[in-house]
């Protein structure tokens, strides 16, 4: 006998409604726990690679061997610029100097990536939120960086063994971690005592070149590491990846773990308090298959409400969390959701084992006996 096709699942999920949208709530707050911490970390090496991603130059050129900035020591010749610059397809070759360390300003300290540039030519911020450009003595620093410092155009900064005049503000270069900060190449090199060095070239493209051909051509040449804005990147967010990449694996197997002991649960709640009505249709002849269904369709109508709502959440609080802690990024990327969403079905497949196999072993006639 053909049982008539009506929402069962839905229905018997559903019937406590309490029971089924606290196990919807649950499984929402695991999965945007998952969603919270990829978009955090997301947004962190994004930020972190912010000089790099707006910088004019399309190719940048290191010590030989040197693929990142973070974490990182390079060191060129100055003559090396001149050897850069010689080189078919580039337009303009500019170097920089770069190091870590701290801005000290009263009692307030943040660390900072510094750079020394020429000012004038590319290699500092892209764009001055208030402000002029660095002269000698002084420095350009990020608004946000700034801000939770108590500076303003015209104080002073200590970096570099040295103290700085802040001269104008940039903006977006700041993190949840560190700050960026340019100053002139020349202060640079004389405070850092690095005079006849640099520490990466910047290179622009003539026209009719491609990025990856004149990445080439400089190492063919000169013997130094070349790769594509792009492909410099990819190199800097690996190695923060790398590092922060145990940490986020516990994060992710505690919101997984949270997540399937809710709809495991919700699910064999929501079956055992129906056994009467599965034996009943047992005993009208539906095959295992429909019953099989039945808990999976309830699977889905729990974790597809769940899911939705964690991404609707999840955007959201990138814009309340940004808004309330500027320095904190959150980034709700496509590759952010797909996970999630695998995670969501793997939630629902292995939650619903133990309800399929109850209904597997339901017996008609035991669960009547039960019921008188």
């Amino acid at each position: 006998m053909e049982l008539p096709d009506v929402p069962v699942a839905r229905r018997m999920l559903f019937s406590e409604r309490r029971r089924a949208l606290l196990g919807i709530a649950g499984i929402t707050v695991s999965l945007l726990l998952m969603l919270t911490l990829d978009a955090i970390f997301a947004g962190a090496t994004r930020q972190l690679t912010r000089y790099i991603d707006s910088s004019p130059a399309a190719v940048f050129v290191s010590q030989a061997g040197v693929r990142t900035m973070h974490m990182s020591s390079s060191s060129l010749s100055i003559s090396a610029v001149a050897d850069v610059a010689a080189v078919p397809g580039v337009a303009w070759a500019q170097p920089i100097l770069y190091q870590s360390g701290s801005l000290t300003a009263s009692s307030a300290r943040q660390l900072a990536y510094l750079v020394g540039y020429l000012p004038g030519e590319p290699g500092g911020p892209t764009r001055l939120a208030q402000g002029a450009a660095p002269g000698r003595g002084d420095m350009v620093v990020d608004d946000r960086a700034a801000d939770a410092m108590g500076l303003s155009v015209g104080d002073r900064v200590e970096a570099l063994g040295r103290s700085w005049r802040v001269s104008g503000m940039t903006s977006g270069l700041t993190n949840i971690s560190n700050t960026v900060a340019f100053v002139d190449f020349r202060d640079f090199a004389s405070s850092a005592r690095l005079t006849g060095t640099a520490s990466y070239v910047l290179v622009g493209l003539a026209p009719g070149f491609t990025a990856a051909s004149v990445a080439a051509a400089i190492e063919s040449r000169t013997g130094l590491t070349a790769q594509t804005r792009a492909e410099f990147s990819i190199q800097e967010r690996g190695i923060v990846r790398d590092m922060s990449t145990d940490l986020m694996a516990i994060m992710t197997v505690a919101a997984f773990a949270i997540g399937l002991a809710v709809v495991g649960l919700t699910l064999y709640a929501a079956t055992l308090g129906r056994l009467r009505e599965i034996g009943v249709m047992k005993a009208l002849g539906a095959p295992p298959s429909k019953l099989g269904r039945i808990v999976l369709t309830q699977a889905l109508w729990t974790i597809a409400p769940a899911l939705g709502l964690a991404i609707g959440l999840a955007l959201i609080l990138s814009v309340v969390v940004e808004w309330v802690s500027p320095n904190v990024t959150m980034a709700v990327e496509p590759a952010s959701v797909f996970r999630a969403s695998v995670g969501a079905a793997l939630l629902g497949a292995v939650g619903a084992a133990s309800p399929l196999f109850k209904v597997a072993r339901v017996d008609p006639a035991t669960v009547f006996r039960r019921s008188l």
